[in-house]
């Protein structure tokens, strides 16, 4: 049986496992990262590629001091785009420098708008006239416009530009047979892989981080790990794709604490504009079925754009599981999630824009544990296949 040591196995081949894997190998760990699959396949590629900075925290009238570390997500996103940051995301494509926020016609929506913007403390600015996005410069338009710090990102060229980097370190664990080796005190002390018609590798790492979202319950359960639990919040996402659809990226704000419904746009150059809605109606459609999802779709975005037309429009809907730390009440968590359980880091990221905190909080826990690399990181020579890219929004549709 090869046998290879290794400081760190990191397991789940998303956005949080590609900058874990980004940082460890920055800090000179020998890491290598399994994906059962393809990379990014589910939470990450069909988030909506946002980098925000707290806005839903101050449209539920507080700030707390742990909600307040994400409010500089958006620049350190920003100088790791320049290649200045912890990860060099350098060749990511950038959807939109900004995000917005508006406001309908109702009084009420309008001033949580601007309360929510005073909270934000200077991140966000009223815009007027051709300052707004080309949709919320129509005369018919009413209400007002507020531009927030946010960023927004192609999500597959960030993913695409993660894996290029450390490729030789990325291998693909679907075909094989796994088989965990822990002792008692839940240190696990190997990972075996079974390849089709060759022999076992066995892989003996200091330390796993888990990065696979709801993937992380059964790899705990076959490490007989019972602490951290899940939890999965479930939204019901509408895609919705037509020629001639201006580029928008914004939330709409109603009289509630969270954004009415929240819109980003994904070119397809062959099939036209697609864009991809969130919000509240993605929360609130999760007991619909596909047919009534889409029709409360669209009666909305005919309610806040009777100037639009969206006949020729093609649709479909996107069930995704969220998966977090459990919080009380399946409330969502402020910040990304690590915890130590026996030589395994069980790891969430709660959102995209947390990535880095979340990198941080596994490099913490290894300074903790005064944990220093034992051999300087370099390639892997393994008879395993690389992952590809999971399927992107346009291609669902």
């Amino acid at each position: 049986m090869r046998s290879i040591e290794v400081d760190v196995v990191v397991i789940g081949g998303g956005i949080a496992g590609l900058w874990t894997l980004s940082m460890l190998c920055k800090a000179g760990y020998k890491a290598i990262l399994l994906e059962h699959d393809r990379i990014g396949q589910g939470q990450t590629l069909y988030s909506q590629g946002i980098i925000h900075g707290g806005l839903k925290y101050a449209l539920g009238g507080m700030l707390s001091s742990e909600a307040e570390a994400i409010a500089d997500m958006p620049d350190l996103w920003r100088s790791c785009l320049q290649g200045k940051g912890p990860v060099d995301l350098q060749g990511t494509k950038i959807l939109s420098e900004h995000h917005y926020m508006w406001s309908d016609r109702s009084l009420a929506a309008r001033m949580t708008t601007f309360f929510g913007s005073k909270m934000l403390r200077g991140r966000i600015e009223s815009v007027e006239g051709s300052d707004r996005p080309e949709l919320l410069q129509s005369s018919h338009f009413k209400g007002s416009v507020y531009r927030l710090n946010d960023l927004v990102l192609d999500v597959p060229s960030l993913l695409q530009q993660l894996m290029e980097q450390h490729k030789s370190c990325i291998f693909k664990t679907s075909d094989l047979n796994i088989l965990y080796e822990t002792d008692d005190q839940l240190r696990t002390r190997s990972i075996i892989l079974t390849p089709q018609h060759l022999e076992p590798i066995r892989i003996q790492p200091y330390w796993m981080v888990l990065t696979a979202g709801k993937g992380n319950q059964s790899i705990m359960n076959s490490l007989g790990i019972q602490q951290p639990t899940m939890q999965l919040r479930p939204l019901h996402m509408v895609l919705m794709r037509q020629a001639g659809l201006p580029p928008f990226y914004a939330h709409c704000i109603g009289t509630s604490s969270k954004p009415r419904i929240t819109i980003t746009s994904h070119p397809d150059p062959e099939r036209g504009m697609l864009w991809y809605l969130g919000g509240d109606l993605a929360e609130q459609g999760v007991e619909r079925d596909p047919m009534l999802q889409i029709d409360m779709a669209q009666r909305e975005l005919r309610h806040l754009f009777p100037w639009l037309d969206i006949s020729h429009a093609e649709w479909k809907t996107l069930r995704i599981d969220r998966a977090e730390a459990a919080q009380e009440q399946l409330l969502k968590p402020d910040n990304a999630f690590a915890t130590l359980k026996g030589n395994v880091i069980i790891a969430w990221p709660t959102k995209l824009a947390l990535a880095p905190d979340l990198g941080e909080r596994v490099l913490e826990l290894l300074a903790e544990k005064q944990f220093k690399p034992t051999a300087p990181a370099g390639e892997f020579d393994l008879p395993l296949p690389h992952p590809g890219l999971g399927t992107t929004l346009q291609e669902l549709m």
